[in-house]
């Protein structure tokens, strides 16, 4: 019985650690997901550019560029949206840091001014900021319901602006959706870590001036969210072009059937840090020269097809 029990035994520890082993590999892969998608990209809709001069005739080529290795800062870990408790008047922001540090958060539709600030401490890689606003900002945001929001986060010499969307009542706003075309390539043609932002082909019922920006929002469990555009981190170039019913004229040379559309990339991702990609456009619609404002994401992979109901929203590296 002894030389039979002893095998057990140590079948048991085995089993044991087994199933540590797999609980530890569980919690590091949910570690490394986001905690939900990145919400709007910088600027938030307020930093709208120019209204458009003449629309190029032609497709400029895209530039190459790359996300950074390592955590460039802090970051929002969900930036889909804040709740504000009304009675209490605070919200809270879920950061992903490296150092203790200080938030201010402004809102163009609220005022001016601060409209709340306080200090976080950081453990983990891990923070939650709370924050609470004055009674003036809370009956203005109770108003106007939902806002466009900048959080002014600094760290140990950093600071970094991060957007959101800050909710004060009502139901909350849906989920944005996808453009129903132009997709965010996850790979190159042979595979490998280089990503392709691809423009959708915006329809409008007639010719309309419009003005696009594309960003590609990337995620590691150290870091957050954080946004590359054409010119670098936090920083885009808006593109001008004119829109159709049958899409974007540009893209449709010499009545091409299929439309050859602007592209950024390649886009070069540092791999075996966990990396989450997102492709997001911005769009201005100029009617009688005045700007109406969209974003939505792109559907991630070899296409712009999203699914019905939805779409596939992220690359993962």
């Amino acid at each position: 019985m002894i030389a039979t029990a002893r095998p057990r035994a140590a079948l048991r520890r085995l089993s044991v650690l087994c199933a540590l082993a797999l609980l530890l590999g569980a919690a590091d892969a949910s570690a490394q997901a986001p905690a939900g998608p990145p919400g709007p990209p910088p600027g938030n809709g307020e930093s709208l550019p120019a209204p458009p001069g003449t629309a190029p005739t032609d497709v400029p080529p895209g530039t190459p560029a790359a996300v950074p290795a390592g955590a460039p800062g802090p970051g929002l870990l969900d930036a889909t949206q804040a709740t504000l408790n009304r009675a209490r008047r605070t919200f809270s922001l879920r950061l992903a840091c490296q150092a203790s540090g200080t938030v201010t958060v402004t809102a163009r539709a609220v005022g001016r001014g601060r409209l709340a600030s306080g200090r976080y401490r950081c453990a983990a890689n891990r923070a939650t900021a709370r924050l609470k606003v004055s009674k003036k900002a809370v009956r203005t945001l109770a108003r106007k319901r939902v806002v466009a929001a900048t959080a002014r986060v600094s760290q140990a010499g950093r600071t970094a602006r991060l957007s959101f969307t800050l909710r004060a009542g009502g139901s909350a706003p849906s989920a944005t959706g996808f453009w129903t075309d132009g997709h965010l390539q996850c790979t190159d043609s042979a595979g490998g870590p280089q990503a392709y932002l691809v423009e959708p082909d915006f329809t409008t019922r007639e010719q309309t001036p419009v003005s696009t920006r594309g960003w590609i929002a990337w995620h590691t469990a150290a870091g957050g969210w954080h946004w590359l555009g054409t010119e670098g981190e936090n920083t885009g170039r808006w593109q001008t072009w004119t829109a159709t019913p049958r899409g974007i004229d540009q893209f449709h040379p010499n009545a091409t059937p299929q439309p050859i559309p602007w592209t950024w990339g390649p886009i070069a991702v540092p791999t075996g840090q966990g990396i989450t990609t997102v492709g997001v456009f911005e769009i201005v619609y100029w009617v009688g020269g005045h700007p109406d404002y969209q974003w939505q994401y792109v559907n991630a992979g070899s296409t712009g097809a999203a699914a019905a109901g939805g779409g596939n929203l992220y690359c993962s590296y």
